[in-house]
Formats: structure tokens, sequence, C-alpha cells
């Protein structure tokens, strides 16, 4: 197909096809027949065709190029989100990490606090209580 033939008219359309279908391929490069087949090529149906109009396409270029752009920004974007969130794990891993060995200080008693008993010698069998009042008596 020569793009300059005054026989030659190009239109944009949508097309509307049955599910599980395909176009066949024709015979100029890159272009494709109207038929809808199944997968073992066999003619399913026509495709409708119906023209694109100007807002129609509008829309679709501009949606197509809000979607390309937000896509290049979150792209951009990524490392130093990335950054962030990992700056924000490490702070809140350290937090914890200080609150936890905070607790244990808390739960252990200092030395100054404890306080200690020292074992007394019970006294042998066979000496009384009275053996143990001369003793204190006297020293």
């Amino acid at each position: 197909m020569d793009d300059e033939s005054p026989k030659t008219v190009r239109d944009l359309m949508f097309v509307e096809r049955p599910a599980e279908t395909h176009f066949p391929e024709s015979s100029t490069p890159g272009a494709l027949r109207g038929l809808a087949l199944d997968d073992d090529n066999a003619l399913v149906a026509h495709a409708d065709l119906f023209p694109a109009n100007v807002a129609a396409i509008t829309a679709a270029v501009a949606l197509l190029g809000a979607g390309a752009a937000l896509g290049v920004a979150a792209a951009k974007a990524a490392p130093h989100v990335k950054s962030k969130l990992n700056d924000l794990r490490s702070k809140l891993s350290r937090k914890a990490n200080d609150t936890t060995e905070a607790t244990v200080l808390e739960a252990e008693p200092e030395q100054a606090d404890v306080i200690r008993l020292c074992p007394r010698t019970l006294p042998s069998a066979g000496s009384g209580s009275a053996a143990r009042r001369k003793d204190d008596a006297a020293g």
C-alpha cells in the first residue's frame, strides 16, 4: 500500500471481535485482515469496525501520556523512597533495642540495693539454748 496513492484512504478505527479470536496477517507487511479466526484458523466472524472520534483519540493519548509520566516519576522516586524507608526502619530498630535494654536494666537490681544476709551457724545437736545464753553473756 503506497501512502501517496490517491486511491488509498486511512481511517483510525476501533475494532470489536469475539473473545479468543485473532486476526490473520495480510499480504501487506504489518497489516491484519478484518476476519476473526479461532486457534485452528477457522473463520468465526467478521470484525466490526467503529470510527474513532477525536475525543476518544485525545483521551486515549492523554491517558497513555499520564501513565508514562507516572511510570517515569515512580522509577525516579523509587531509590529516594527506599532510602527513607530504610532510615525509618533503622531508627525504629534502634529505638526498640534501646527500650529493651532499658527494660532489662530496670528489671535487674543494682548492687547497692541488694540486702545481703550472712548465714548464721546453727547450734550443734546436744547444746541447748541455755549453753548459748552462757556464751553470749560471757562474750
